[in-house]
């Protein structure tokens, strides 16, 4: 008989149990809603707690629902997280993680999307000019970490790039674009010398280029003061561009010129204003080093590296050319500069003869 009562119980309780789910969201649907939403702590955390690859679900979910700003805020967010995360910042080829530079490609690929959708909106909600070089800027992007994927025995894209001055003038097809990628494609880069001086110079520039044309995509009223910046360095490859024109019959020989006249302009524009400024309040401190003479082991390594540059050129040894060519750039802007620093801090202190 109790045998009989528990089954009888057992069986009911089995029975309440499979009705309580269709109950359950039976009273959800008939009843209205919580005033307050209280939400589910063991789902949510807070944006300080996000992962790079929680702002890249947020971005695509805003760009899908339309939201393009808060698309670009969470997409530019993830790409902080990730160039934060020690797990992607471990190079396996060429100083670049593959990981890393997938998932970088993949965020700014969107960033284009985004800015392509956006440009959609009727003209009075939006710049189009301004939304066509984003989108530009961030289809450059792509393809340099694209390219670096892909290739991993180069330092970056051959055939795109000047993210910088593309940012800063707004359009690939800018003439500013124009001048450096045709000084750089169909000059520098035709020589043994350019052809080597070029990944050198490409893992450099697009180790912080990336970064710094989002930065003024994304905050154009940069773009007059990097236009004023960037104005002399198009003048140095203007300058280059001829001195390299007069000696095309030799394309190593130009090369070498080019170089020349590019670190000289480069240290005398760009640099030289810099270290005098340093010198002239070391000469407050006491320093006396002002002598043209001090230049001389300067000069000395400058010669040096000019031989070690000949040398890679004439047994087409590409380490030592990439690696000398660089040197060669770097020992001329240093010498440029430190040289005119001196002689003209030498010429301030020569008592004049009345």
């Amino acid at each position: 008989m109790e045998l009989r009562k528990i089954g009888s119980f057992f069986i009911l309780a089995c029975f309440l149990l499979a009705l309580l789910p269709a109950t359950v969201a039976a009273a959800s649907s008939s009843s209205p809603a919580p005033l307050i939403a209280l939400p589910d702590l063991l789902q949510e955390k807070s944006k300080t707690q996000w992962s790079g690859e929680d702002f890249k679900q947020a971005g695509m979910e805003a760009k899908k629902n339309g939201n393009y700003q808060e698309a670009i805020d969470n997409f530019n967010a993830a790409e902080t997280m990730f160039a934060k995360d020690p797990a992607l910042n471990r190079a396996s080829y060429n100083g670049h993680d593959p990981k890393k530079l997938a998932l970088l490609t993949q965020i700014e690929r969107a960033k284009a999307e985004t800015y392509d959708d956006w440009s959609t909106l009727p003209m009075a909600q939006v710049d189009k000019d301004d939304l066509e070089a984003r989108r530009g800027a961030a289809t450059d992007r792509a393809e340099v970490y694209e390219s670096l994927l892909n290739n991993p025995g180069t330092a970056g894209p051959t055939g795109s790039g000047c993210l910088i001055v593309t940012a800063t003038f707004g359009s690939p097809l800018a003439s500013e674009v124009q001048l450096v990628r045709d000084f750089r494609d169909h000059s520098i880069s035709q020589s043994y010398t350019g052809s080597r001086f070029m990944p050198g110079f490409n893992a450099w520039y697009y180790s912080f280029s990336p970064q710094v044309s989002s930065y003024i995509n994304d905050h154009p009223f940069t773009k007059p003061a990097m236009q004023v910046i960037l104005t002399p360095l198009l003048w140095i490859v203007r300058v280059s561009q001829i001195g390299y024109s007069f000696l095309a019959f030799n394309p190593e020989l130009a090369t070498f010129v080019a170089l020349i006249i590019g670190s000289t302009m480069y240290a005398g524009l760009y640099v030289f204003p810099f270290v005098v400024a340093i010198m002239g309040v070391a000469q407050g401190q006491g320093w006396k080093g002002w002598n043209i003479q001090n230049m001389k082991p300067v000069a000395g390594v400058w010669a040096a590296i000019v031989v070690l540059l000949v040398l890679g050129v004439l047994l087409s040894v590409d380490l030592l050319t990439t690696v000398a060519s660089g040197l060669f750039v770097v020992a001329t802007i240093i010498l440029v500069a430190g040289g005119l620093s001196v002689s003209l801090l030498q010429y301030a202190h020569t008592p004049k003869i009345s």
